[in-house]
């Protein structure tokens, strides 16, 4: 959490100032400010049209009675990425427009689910969001289980 906080209130804006710099040298300030401007717009339009695309999905998973967590997981990134364009800055404008491209919203989706679903499986349903610890062949081992192995002798 600590570099997350250090990364957005010291490099982040290091980076945004270098890249203003950069750009508005090699385009002129005058349309460094308008590309800022420019892709604010872009950044309100494509998160409205593919908001509203993710909403129809979300509704259309509803209807047939499964629930839209891709749907969601869509429209939180697609929330992010319009949020990011808006951002004045021309990093942020570049991860807001990766964060409206499908192919890497599928991408950020699966890696957050598979840096997380071991943790989420591992938990023991009823103890308070403690982790359960494994045995053997990746069978669940609490106080009441006696593990150990058997032979039968045929006589």
């Amino acid at each position: 959490m600590g570099l997350l906080a250090l990364f957005l209130l010291i490099i982040l804006p290091v980076i945004e100032i270098y890249l203003f710099i950069e750009i508005g040298g090699a385009l002129g300030t005058g349309w460094a400010i308008l590309l800022i401007f420019m892709t604010a717009a872009l950044g309100v339009t494509a998160m409205r049209r593919q908001g509203l695309a993710v909403l129809q999905e979300a509704q259309a998973a509803q209807g047939r009675g499964r629930p839209p967590i891709g749907a969601v997981a869509h429209g939180i990134l697609i929330l992010m990425g319009g949020g990011l364009l808006l951002l004045p800055g021309f990093f942020t404008d570049a991860l807001g427009l990766l964060c409206l491209l499908r192919p890497v919203r599928l991408f950020l989706i699966a890696a957050v689910l598979e840096a997380l679903l071991p943790h989420i499986v591992r938990m023991r349903p009823g103890a308070g969001g403690h982790a359960q610890s494994k045995g053997g062949a990746g069978r669940a081992v609490d106080d009441k289980t006696i593990e150990g192995d058997y032979r039968v002798d045929d006589e």
